[in-house]
């Protein structure tokens, strides 16, 4: 692996982190602020889904995808028993965790 490719991770590690604080900020502000949250993290979850494997980092792209689908729960006609905005906001802190704990073990990947 390439210098420039490691400050590429390192700088993409950097900015998934800061995408995760954008995720738990408006995570909690479901209940209150639906309609600019809920577009936000959907967002947030594209962005990342379509990023992490290019960059090397394939769990990244399936916590994002697992993100994914627990937004388009309230998008999709079928799906017999919505979450309530505080059942979403839970399951997007689990995942937010999980993406915290990936990124850490990442970096220290990248910086080795």
């Amino acid at each position: 692996m390439t210098d420039e490719f490691r400050e590429l991770q390192r700088e993409y590690l950097t900015d998934v982190r800061q995408k995760v604080k954008a995720i738990r900020q408006h995570g909690r502000a479901l209940g209150a602020d639906f309609k600019e949250s809920f577009p936000r993290l959907l967002f947030l979850a594209h962005q990342l889904k379509g990023s992490g494997g290019s960059f090397g980092f394939p769990r990244i792209t399936e916590l994002a995808q697992r993100m994914s689908r627990e937004l388009s729960q309230f998008l999709d006609d079928e799906v017999a028993a919505r979450p309530t905005p505080d059942d979403l906001a839970s399951k997007l802190d689990g995942i937010s965790s999980e993406l915290e704990s990936e990124v850490a073990n990442a970096q220290l990947s990248v910086t080795a």
